[in-house]
């Protein structure tokens, strides 16, 4: 169920409905209003040119978290082939080797002691 949410984001009133929970979209809100606060501090910028730097910004850091998290699964997954692999040599090395059959001696013919 769809859940109505009211946020402010640098001073303006946002009404969302959504899935998350309101401590959620707070959350979110709080990283936005911080990268805004950023983004404004120091300069003349208008609140659109603002929320575009602030977007930049966020949109920066993902890209950056994005690619350590594909490095991450990239090596997580080397790491449980090279696991796999390494399982499958050991399970042929615990083999029990097969046992050979000494050849019986033609009938009539009897071993030599």
């Amino acid at each position: 169920m769809a859940n109505r949410v009211t946020i402010y984001i640098h001073n303006q009133r946002y009404h969302f409905l959504a899935e998350e929970d309101a401590g959620y979209l707070q959350q979110c809100a709080d990283i936005v209003n911080q990268e805004m606060d950023k983004a404004m501090t120091g300069n003349t910028l208008s609140l659109t040119d603002g929320a575009v730097l602030a977007a930049m910004n966020l949109a920066d850091k993902y890209c950056k978290e994005r690619a350590v998290s594909d490095n991450l699964r990239a090596q997580l997954k080397q790491a449980l082939d090279e696991n796999a692999r390494l399982a499958r040599e050991e399970a042929k090395r615990s083999k029990p080797a097969p046992r050979t059959r000494t050849p019986k001696p033609p009938k009539g013919e009897e071993e030599e002691a």
